[in-house]
Formats: structure tokens, C-alpha cells, sequence
């Protein structure tokens, strides 16, 4: 609002104020002269001044006096907020603040009634909301604030120019801009900002960001192989590289899945690369194992997706297998294992009860002393052979850690003998729910199935597995739905003597002939069918968890903001591809991220799994798998995603806050930080703009009213004190 003029509401000549503020000069003078004769002087003063004050504010209200003022007519004026809804926007400048995206979204909230947006609309009425990303302007939807989540460029100078060359850009007071300044593609604002100069149309700039270091660190594995041996020392070795300009501290640390192994601090200088090696981690089992290493993020890194660096690593078998025989009795089959596994790649263990207070002990870690009471005395192997009958004289603890040997330490379980102390102490771990005693006669012949145990055993076929006759026996009639038949009777019968399962990490099994001893005695091709097959059994009980699920190894790291396919391969309990189960992944990652999706079979590839989830920022994502069958088995798998930043966009996303303030200056707009801006201010308006003109009369003020009603009364009272008429 501008001054233009100050005049008079009185309809007469002016000559008639003058003249008749002269008369009343003169008598008020006249006046004065009678009152220092009748009282004293300063009650004389007084009086004179009041009656002035009286007759000056008099004069004022027939004057009329009044003051006229120009003003932008509102009801002319369009304004514009344009909004920069590039991928640079979703920075957070602050660990613990929010997105820039999401402060400048809170002024323009058109629901919350008292936003900068609403205030300033019920103000001038006509104010739009643009957006802006790569070369397109459009107005402003809910769904347009997820657009910096996909990362597009900035074209700062395009957006400016597209906005004052709109149909819509007559009478286009100002533009009110939010960016962070970032510009890497189209015109400079710069440029644009001399366009707007020239129609006299002022840029307001909000500054959406912080200045603040800018570097990057990143880590990555050195030297890793593709595969190990269980049982042996495996060194890790990572590169850690300090992009910033000064020296940096970061901690270093090591992770198999989940589980932390080592933690390192260290310090370097600017621009310093160095390689470090962790101390030797020994895996115990087979299996796929993840490994990730991992730096602390620090404030200003430019690129959080390479904070982070995972390895999938095949854990080979070991190349010896530790098992353990454990029975309550004396059972003739104990030293016909003991020779087949005579061999170098094995180490057999045992401990037996021979009496009441007397066992026999074989192996540096048994003692012949009793039973075992230290929960972690199963660890130290690889396989444990157990006579179910045994299980009712260990206490509840070693019942406990045994369950913990196979799920969690991915040991080996190989049962024989009475199968309920195993199903009622044991619970699912004991893959046979149902058995049947049987003596047989004779001989009755048994199939082998290769799959899993002998998949690699030539002429498998050609053996002439029994089950001896006129023995006691226990055949499986109902195994768990996890569990799977190995060894049965021929000839078309359900029952089977050998039911395996994969449990946990590791894997359960459970012998129903005792004494399978008796075909090594035939002749020399049934022993060595013996050994063969029971190194096979330990073999395989000790080499980890079955891979029945496998993600394939990241190449290379997938962009945020874009669909990224996730891919499973599962096999179901006959270890063929399976194609009915139900597959969720539980996606986690940084800023608080968490999805959950279905993954659906993929045409053309059996037992292939496929989702999409969008990843909104850079960084490392941990996918939790679960896999159910239609037969109640569940499985889970962890696995981790690496997501890069999108685009040109994600190279540099600084705070150009000197490049805001030169666009604002040169457009004569205001600049001013997001974070000092008021819902009431006001922004800067072209001068060209059409006016309107307020009449402000100063005679309507009550002000003066009031001062003439004070100052007769004033003098009334004083006059009636000192005897005055």
C-alpha cells in the first residue's frame, strides 16, 4: 500500500478555513488577554491551551480532511507456488529431520486451515500450486509429494520460463518458489530469472535445505572368495574409502545374516582408502551363508547405497564329520558302524551304558562317568547318533539343548530304537509320528530312493538292501508333513524303516532296523554296501540344512524409485520345484520403511516366485522370506537387496542456497529459509500490477471526538473550580 495524495472534504473554498481560523486565532488571543486579568497565569495557560485544542479539532471535523492510498487490487492479482518435486527433494539434511519435500509440503497443506497456503488465498484468492520435475510443470495432486521418491531431474530455468509463458501469466503478481536450489539439466534460473526481471515480476524464493558437508564413504568386500569349507578359518577383508574433504571416524562392522561377528573403529584421512581384515570366523555347518559389511552412515554422505556391501558365500561341507553314539544299552549294529566309519573323513565318538553305574567311553570329549549334564556338550559335533531310550535318563536341560544342536546350531540327528520316548520328549523334531512294531519272517526287500541322501551314488540300484528277518523292527507309518521317506519296503507299501527331515537349520532322521548289521555279514560287496550307505546317512545328516530355497546373488545394486523384482526359487518336501506354495516377503529398510508384498509363481519357470516393491531411497533393504506348503511345513529365508540412487539427480543434492538468493535478488522477490517463514508473510508483488484506491477520512476517527470532549470538559471543570463563568 502507497500514499498518493492528502486533501480536504470541505466542499467551500479553502479561503473560508483559512479566514475563519484566523477569527478564532484572534478571539481565542482576545480570550486570553480577559482570563490573565481575572485569575492567575498559569491557570490562565491552561485554560487558553484547552480552549485551542478545542477549536483545532473543531476546525478539523468541518474541514473533513482525508488520506488516499493505493493498494494491488486482490481480486487482479494471480500468484504462483511453484514446488521442486525433483528427486534432490527427498534429502534429509538432518538424521534425526524430516525430507525437504515433506517441510514444504506442510505450507501448502490445503486441509489444515491455518497453512501458509489457505492464509494466503483468503488474501488474494487466486494462488495455484505447481510442481516441477525433469522438463514438466503441472498442478499439484496428492499423490504428486511421492514424486521426489523417484528420483527425476531438476530443470529449474524451464519450470520459471513454462510458468511466465502460460496462458495464465497475465496479471502474474508473483511466484513464490520452493527448491533446494539443485539444477542439472534445461535452462539456468539465472536466465529465466532475466525474463522475469524484465516484466517486473518478482521470484520469492523459500530455501528448502541446509549447508551443510558433503562427501561420501563407502565400503565394499576385498578379496572374498566365492566359497568355503565349514570347519575351516574364512577371513573377510572390506575397503573402506573416506570421499570428504576432511578426516572422518566410522565404525566397521561384520555381520553373518543378522548376527553381529566384529566390530572395528577406525580413522581416516580426507580422501583416504584403506582395506582392513577381520579376525578368522570359523562356520560350523554347511549351507548358503550372507555376509554383509557395514559403515556407519555420517551426515552429509552423498551416497548411503554403497554404506553397505553383502556377500552370498556357498559353505561347503566340512571335510571331516564329528558324530557321536549315544545308547542305553548294548546293540550289536554300535561296532559295524564303528568300521564303516573307520575312515579319515570321519571321527566317531560314544558313549554307552554297559551296567547300572558302568559306560563305555570313546572319544577325548566323554567321559564314563554317566550321562552328559552340560548343556553345550552336543556342539562339539557334527552328527549325533541317539538311541531313543536314552532320551528318558537326560535331564530336561540336555533334552533342550539337543532341539537347539539341530534347529539352531544346524547339527545332524540320526533316532533308532524305541520311537515314543523321541516323540513325546522331542516333539517335531522326530520326523516319524506313527510306527508299527514288526518281526518278519524272512528277508524283505527294500527300495532306496537317491534323492536326497545318494544323489551323486552311481549304480544305486544294484543294492540289495533288506530287512532282516525274524528281527524286531519299527516301520514308519505317518511321518511329519516336513519329513520324507527314504528307505521303504517294496512292493508298493507305505511303511518305510528311514524318514528324514530338514529341521531348522539343520536335519533329523529316524532308523527303524536296528539291526540293518546283518547284511554286512553275507559277503564283501554287502559290507562295503554298509559303509557306503551309512557314511552316505552321516554324511548328509552333517552337511547343513538343505538349500530347498535359493535368492540369487545381486550383481549389481537396483535403483530406488523404480519397480524392483524380487525372485525365489523354492522347492517343495520332494525336493522338486514346487508350485502351491505361499510365498510373503517383509521388506525393511532405512527412513522406517516397511512393506510386505505376495510373491506369485512365474510363468515358464517352475518353482520361481516373483514380486515388486518400489525401494523410495538408497540403502540397504533386508528382505524376510516365509514360505508355507499346502502341508503346514513353513520355511524362512533372509536375504538383503542393495538399492542405489536413481539418475543424474542423486550425484549431487547440496543445498544451493547462493544460487536461490541470486534468483531472488535479481527478480527484486524475497528470499528466506524454510524454516524463519511465517504462515502470515507476505511475499513481494510486481509494482505493475492493477490498483485500487482507499479513501481513509480522519474526521470519521472517534479519536477526535473524544479529544474535543476531553478538553471542554477539561476546561469546564477548571473554569467552575477558580469561580469562572
Amino acid at each position: 500500500m502507497t500514499l498518493e495524495s492528502i486533501g480536504l472534504g470541505w466542499s467551500y473554498p479553502v479561503s473560508w478555513i483559512i479566514g475563519g481560523g484566523l477569527i478564532y486565532g484572534v478571539l481565542l488571543l482576545w480570550h486570553a488577554r480577559n482570563l490573565f486579568k481575572k485569575t492567575t497565569r498559569s491557570e490562565a495557560i491552561k485554560l487558553s491551551v484547552l480552549r485551542g485544542i478545542s477549536g483545532l479539532f473543531l476546525l478539523l471535523l468541518i474541514a473533513r480532511p482525508f488520506i488516499e492510498q493505493s493498494q494491488t487490487n486482490p481480486d487482479a492479482v494471480r500468484l504462483v507456488s511453484l514446488i521442486d518435486l525433483s528427486g534432490s527433494m527427498n534429502e534429509q539434511d538432518n538424521e534425526d529431520g524430516k525430507r525437504r519435500i515433506d517441510q514444504v509440503r506442510e505450507l501448502l497443506d490445503i486441509n489444515r486451515a491455518d497453512s501458509w497456503i489457505n492464509l494466503i488465498r483468503s488474501r488474494y484468492g487466486s494462488v495455484d500450486r505447481l510442481g516441477f520435475s525433469d522438463h514438466d510443470v503441472y498442478a499439484i495432486r496428492s499423490s504428486s509429494w511421492a514424486e521426489p521418491d523417484e528420483g527425476k531431474s531438476t530443470s529449474l530455468g524451464n519450470a520459471l520460463i513454462d510458468v511466465l509463458e502460460s496462458e495464465e501469466s497475465v496479471n502474474l503478481g508473483a511466484v513464490v518458489l520452493f527448491s533446494d536450489g539443485r539444477n542439472n539439466t534445461g535452462k539456468s534460473p539465472l536466465e529465466a530469472g532475466e525474463k522475469f526481471r524484465e516484466r517486473a515480476i518478482p521470484v520469492n524464493v523459500i530455501g528448502v535445505g541446509q549447508v551443510r558437508e558433503h562427501g561420501n564413504l563407502s565400503v565394499a568386500f576385498a578379496d572374498v572368495p566365492s566359497e568355503s569349507v565349514a570347519k575351516e578359518e574364512l577371513i573377510f577383508s572390506a575397503e573402506i574409502k573416506n570421499g570428504f574433504a576432511k578426516d572422518k571416524s566410522t565404525t566397521v562392522r561384520l555381520f553373518n545374516n543378522d548376527v553381529e561377528l566384529e566390530t572395528r573403529n577406525l580413522s581416516l584421512g580426507a580422501g583416504e582408502s584403506r582395506i582392513i581384515r577381520f579376525s578368522p570366523h570359523i562356520p560350523e555347518i554347511a549351507g548358503i551363508r550372507t555376509y554383509r559389511v557395514l559403515v556407519d552412515p555420517l551426515e552429509g554422505d552423498a551416497d548411503p547405497s554403497d554404506d553397505v556391501d553383502v556377500h552370498v558365500m556357498q559353505i561347503l561341507p566340512p571335510q571331516f564329520f564329528s558324530s557321536l553314539y549315544i545308547s542305553h544299552q548294548i546293540r550289536p549294529i554300535y561296532p559295524f558302524l564303528k568300521r564303516a566309519l573307520a575312515q579319515d573323513r570321519f571321527q566317531l565318538s560314544s558313549l554307552i551304558r554297559l551296567g547300572e553305574q558302568t559306560f563305555h567311553a570313546l572319544g577325548d570329549n566323554v567321559l564314563p562317568h554317566g550321562y552328559p549334564e552340560n548343556p553345550e556338550f552336543w556342539m562339539d559335533y557334527d552328527v549325533i547318533m541317539l538311541d531313543c531310550g536314552s532320551l528318558r535318563e537326560l535331564n530336561a536341560s540336555m533334552i533342550g539343548s539337543l532341539k537347539d544342536f539341530v534347529q539352531k546350531r544346524g547339527g545332524g540327528l540320526l533316532l533308532f530304537g524305541d520311537p515314543e520316548p523321541a516323540q513325546e520328549l522331542l516333539g517335531g523334531l522326530m520326523p516319524a509320528l506313527e510306527t508299527q512294531s514288526a518281526m518278519a519272517k524272512e528277508d524283505l526287500s527294500l527300495s532306496i530312493l537317491p534323492d536326497p541322501l545318494f544323489t551323486e551314488r552311481k549304480r544305486l540300484d544294484q543294492w540289495k538292501t533288506f530287512l532282516p528277518g525274524g528281527m524286531p523292527a519299527e516301520l514308519v507309518t505317518r511321518i511329519n508333513p516336513a519329513a520324507r521317506d527314504v528307505v521303504r519296503l517294496k512292493g508298493g507299501s507305505n511303511q518305510s524303516i528311514l524318514t528324514i527331515q530338514a529341521y531348522g537349520a539343520g536335519k533329523s532322521a529316524y532308523w527303524g532296523s536296528p539291526h540293518d548289521w546283518k547284511r554286512s555279514l553275507i559277503n564283501e560287496d554287502r559290507s562295503l554296501e554298509f559303509s557306503f550307505f551309512w557314511s552316505g546317512v552321516i554324511e548328509w545328516l552333517g552337511s547343513g540344512t538343505v538349500n530347498r530355497i535359493k535368492v540369487d546373488q545381486q550383481e549389481e545394486p537396483r535403483s530406488a524409485g523404480e519397480e524392483n523384482i524380487l525372485s525365489i526359487d523354492v522347492l517343495g518336501q520332494d525336493f522338486e520345484p514346487s508350485m502351491d506354495a505361499q510365498v510373503e516377503a517383509n521388506v525393511t529398510g532405512p527412513d522406517g520403511y516397511v512393506k510386505s508384498l505376495q510373491l506369485y509363481p512365474q510363468g515358464g519357470s517352475l518353482g520361481r516366485y516373483t514380486g515388486k516393491f518400489k525401494p523410495p531411497v538408497a540403502g540397504s533393504f533386508r528382505v524376510l522370506y516365509h514360505i508355507s506348503f499346502p502341508n503346514g511345513e513353513k520355511l524362512k529365508h533372509l536375504s538383503y537387496v542393495k538399492i542405489k540412487q536413481h539418475g543424474d539427480e542423486t550425484k549431487d543434492t547440496r543445498y544451493a542456497e547462493r544460487e536461490l538468493q541470486m534468483l531472488a535478488n535479481l527478480t527484486g522477490g524475497e528470499f528466506i529459509i524454510i524454516e524463519n517463514i511465517q504462515d502470515e508473510w507476505i511475499p513481494r508483488l510486481s509494482s505493475s500490477l492493477p490498483t485500487i484506491t482507499k479513501r481513509t477520512n480522519l474526521a470519521d476517527a472517534w479519536m477526535i471526538f473524544l479529544i474535543i470532549f476531553f478538553a471542554a470538559g477539561m476546561e469546564w471543570i477548571m473554569r467552575r473550580k477558580a469561580g469562572l463563568k
